[in-house]
């Protein structure tokens, strides 16, 4: 009887080990994650708000220079955390690299007696499954830029300029953890829990930008380097969640090229951060005055 008692408590005290073991394992693992996110956020507000012309002239001229349009950007976030995460109780991810969409509508209209241009911008996305993940985000900025060059038959356009932008959102998975999750005294067997991450960033980003137009072309190119606030917690099932938040720097290459097919430009930009190691891409159509 004494041995089947020292059996019994030295399996209690292995499983409970176990646990221990396998929920520190997921703590560090998702708040790897978390920092992840901070650092690749930016990288997805700045991607959009980025036009073939370095400066697209008055706004009071003939004709008035003016321009509206959509576009779509793609930044990647890493997951190595998270796959880590996973992996600590168990549960396969459905993809192995994240690619957080930024549709928005963008607008930017030209100076008046000084040279410069500003542009705005705002998306969102309400809750969408992609890839077995339901993402959905906010995103918004404000840029302006002074020409210091305004180009013309030899000369290309040189700007420089500074903007604002911010991105928030989620993404939402279901999370069988029985191995994580026993630990707790909340856990119902054979529910399904949410694990549901939130992120937000505000960023502020100084850069320079030449181009030349070749009649209907105009291949662009530039430089930028920005500062953010980041957060990210998750949460899961309301048994578990964290936050962190730091302040994040990048420096960052872009360049591109348009089409223009008279009042019609098309737009394809990439973008690389140095500091990150994180990459973007984004296309757009617009009418420009």
């Amino acid at each position: 009887m004494k041995k089947i008692l020292i059996a019994a408590l030295f399996t209690c005290a292995l499983v409970s080990a176990t646990f221990a073991d396998t929920l520190s394992d997921f703590n560090d693992s998702i708040d790897t994650f978390l920092g992840e996110i901070n650092t690749a956020l930016p990288d997805s507000a700045v991607i959009g708000g980025t036009w073939s012309d370095a400066y697209i002239g008055q706004l009071i001229g003939v004709p008035p220079h003016f321009g509206v349009g959509v576009a779509a950007g793609v930044t990647r976030f890493p997951t190595q955390g998270l796959i880590d995460a996973m992996d600590a109780v168990d549960v396969d991810l459905p993809v192995d690299t994240l690619v957080l969409p930024n549709f928005a509508i963008e607008g930017r209209v030209g100076g008046f007696i000084l040279p410069f241009d500003a542009g705005i911008r705002f998306g969102m996305m309400p809750s969408t499954n992609l890839g077995g993940f339901d993402i959905g985000y906010l995103h918004y900025g404000v840029d302006a830029r002074y020409a210091v060059i305004k180009g013309g038959l030899v000369l290309p356009k040189v700007s420089v300029g500074v903007g604002y932008y911010h991105t928030s959102g989620s993404i939402t998975m279901p999370l069988e953890a029985t191995a994580l999750l026993g630990t707790l005294a909340a856990y119902a067997p054979g529910d399904t829990y949410d694990l549901d991450l939130n992120f937000a960033t505000d960023v502020v980003e100084a850069k320079a930008q030449v181009s030349k137009s070749f009649v209907i072309v105009t291949p662009y190119a530039g430089v930028g380097v920005s500062m953010a606030n980041s957060t990210a917690s998750y949460d899961l099932g309301g048994l578990m969640d964290d936050s962190r938040s730091e302040t994040v720097y990048g420096a960052r290459a872009f360049g591109g090229l348009s089409l223009n097919l008279l009042l019609l430009k098309i737009d394809a930009t990439g973008s690389y951060n140095f500091l990150s190691g994180n990459w973007g891409a984004n296309v757009g159509t617009r009418i420009q005055l």
